[in-house]
C-alpha cells in the first residue's frame, strides 16, 4: 500500500503539463516527434529522422497544447529552431556558434486547453544533418517539454 501512494505521489509531482507533436515533411519522407522532458539532458525518446534533398521544399510543423487543468501558466515561451549538428542520432545539445536555419519563438499565457502551433515552409541549401526541436521555457516547473527530430539533407 505504501508503494502505491509513494507512486502517486511522484505521478502529481511530474505531471506533464503540455504536449507537443512535431512533424517536418519533404517531397518523399516525413518524420514526427512527440513529446518529451527535460530533464534527463536531451530526454529519453530517439529522436525521428527525416531525409530530404538540398533545396528542396520542407513543412515544418507543430502544435503544442496545455494540460495543466489547475490555473493559467503565464508568461512560458514556446522556442522552435532547425540548428545544424555534428551527425543524426546524436543527443547532444544545439551548438549555439552556428547560425539556425530558422529560429523563432512565442511567449504567452497558457488556460488550460490553450494551444499554439506553427506550419512554416522553407528550403535548406546546405548539405548535413540538422535538428528540429520546439520547446518550453519558464514554464513554472521542475521540467521542461519539447519535442525533437533530426533532418538529413542530402547533396544530391
Amino acid at each position: 500500500m505504501v508503494i502505491g501512494v509513494v507512486f502517486a505521489a511522484c505521478t502529481c509531482a511530474r505531471a506533464e503539463h503540455f504536449t507537443i507533436d512535431l512533424t517536418v515533411q519533404s517531397a518523399h519522407d516525413q518524420a514526427t516527434a512527440h513529446s518529451d522532458t527535460d530533464p534527463p539532458a536531451q530526454g529519453v525518446n530517439p529522436r525521428p529522422i527525416c531525409h530530404a534533398h538540398r533545396g528542396e521544399e520542407l513543412t515544418l510543423q507543430f502544435m503544442l497544447s496545455s494540460n495543466f487543468p489547475h490555473d493559467t501558466k503565464k508568461a512560458v515561451t514556446i522556442h522552435y529552431f532547425i540548428a545544424p549538428e555534428k551527425s543524426a542520432g546524436t543527443k547532444s545539445p544545439r551548438d549555439a556558434s552556428k547560425q539556425p536555419i530558422t529560429d523563432g519563438s512565442f511567449t504567452m499565457d497558457f488556460k488550460p486547453d490553450g494551444k499554439v502551433g506553427l506550419r512554416q515552409r522553407l528550403r535548406i541549401d546546405t548539405p548535413g544533418a540538422y535538428v528540429v526541436r520546439v520547446e518550453s521555457e519558464h514554464s513554472d516547473s521542475d521540467h521542461e517539454h519539447f519535442a525533437a527530430l533530426d533532418l538529413i539533407i542530402d547533396p544530391s
